[in-house]
């Protein structure tokens, strides 16, 4: 019998609101605390009509104390990894917001932890239930283009960024980068088959903000296979080549692309067939639907179901880290394992 699952959010900014609807949306799940020493973290767990717990020692007392099931983190990237191992250790399940860690030995290490506690430490790559990254996937992985030599992926914002931590490399360790485009390199991975990232190469500027991490970077991912993809991630860009975790897919037998979604095959012209991706009804592209059925995901993944969203997270802050080194650098970075 399926049980129901009881989460807590640490922090009170967008992102934990949109999980705070997503967790009341979703049948089998309940929001049971919002952690945080923030005024908005307090101010959500009124509005949500659940205990507010004084920051991060309050819910790892409440973890211990078997309280919840699984903690969603909402916090500044630079906290995920202390905060995420104190809660494994006190016995519940991660959900953590992207990035999973602002470095690859902390992505392994909660992972690691994670294993030897028989818990989940899953990452918020929320495009991985989206339904039409998913028929994408199945597209491809039946052959539907042929073999994928090269991919395009997009993770930036037009017009607008976000401000706050996410401009300070003290607390978010990245700048839009670790915000948008991990999305599109995680989107890449999924929808590719999970390759393995052996080298990387990367230009990152500041464009348009104040802070001190970069608004502007431009990705180049070598997989093991043999393709490669290119990833453009921004904040306050004039254009976009589409939303965000937006993909064209070039294969030997075809085309692809994922929002708008759809399959080319042939080499275009009259010849060429195309089959349109599921139509899914959505008010915004990042629609809070998506992140229902990721707590939805979760609820399963805690009753037993394999996870989507544990071993992507490391594998996406390798590609990440590697990233930011070849921009620091001026050469290709390999990617750590």
């Amino acid at each position: 019998m399926t049980k129901s699952v009881r989460f807590a959010i640490h922090g009170g900014g967008y992102i934990a609101k949109i999980h705070a609807q997503a967790v009341a949306d979703t049948t089998g799940a309940a929001l049971v605390a919002i952690a945080g020493r923030s005024g908005s973290a307090s101010e959500l767990a009124k509005v949500a009509g659940v205990p507010w717990l004084d920051g991060e020692d309050g819910l790892v007392a409440a973890a211990t104390r078997g309280e919840f099931d699984v903690a969603i983190l909402c916090t500044p990237n630079t906290m995920h990894a202390p905060v995420g191992l104190r809660l494994l250790d006190a016995g519940v399940h991660l959900l953590v917001e992207k990035p999973m860690t602002t470095s690859f030995a902390d992505a392994q290490a909660l992972a690691d932890r994670a294993r030897a506690n028989g818990l989940h430490a899953a990452t918020a790559h929320m495009w991985r239930v989206d339904r039409e990254a998913t028929w994408l996937r199945d597209q491809v992985a039946a052959g539907a283009i042929g073999d994928v030599y090269r991919s395009r992926g997009c993770g930036v914002h037009v017009g607008w960024g976000p401000s706050g931590w996410f401009t300070e490399a003290r607390l978010a360790g990245g700048g839009a980068v670790a915000d948008m485009g991990i999305h599109a390199i995680d989107t890449l991975r999924f929808v590719l088959g999970e390759p393995t990232a052996i080298a990387v190469s990367a230009r990152t500027d500041r464009r348009f903000i104040s802070g001190d991490v970069e608004d502007t970077a431009s990705i180049r991912i070598d997989w093991e296979s043999g393709g490669w993809s290119e990833v453009e991630a921004g904040w306050w860009q004039p254009y976009a080549d589409g939303p965000e975790s937006s993909l064209r897919l070039y294969g030997t037998t075809g085309t692809a692309t994922l929002f708008p979604t759809a399959v080319v095959k042939g080499a275009g012209g009259d010849s060429a067939t195309t089959i349109a991706g599921p139509a899914v009804s959505k008010v915004d592209h990042c629609d809070p639907i998506i992140y229902a059925a990721q707590i939805a995901h979760m609820v399963d993944v805690v009753n037993g179901a394999p996870s989507l969203l544990d071993a992507c997270g490391p594998a996406a802050v390798a590609i990440m880290e590697a990233a930011y080194r070849s921009a620091a650098s001026g050469t290709t970075e390999r990617v750590p394992r």
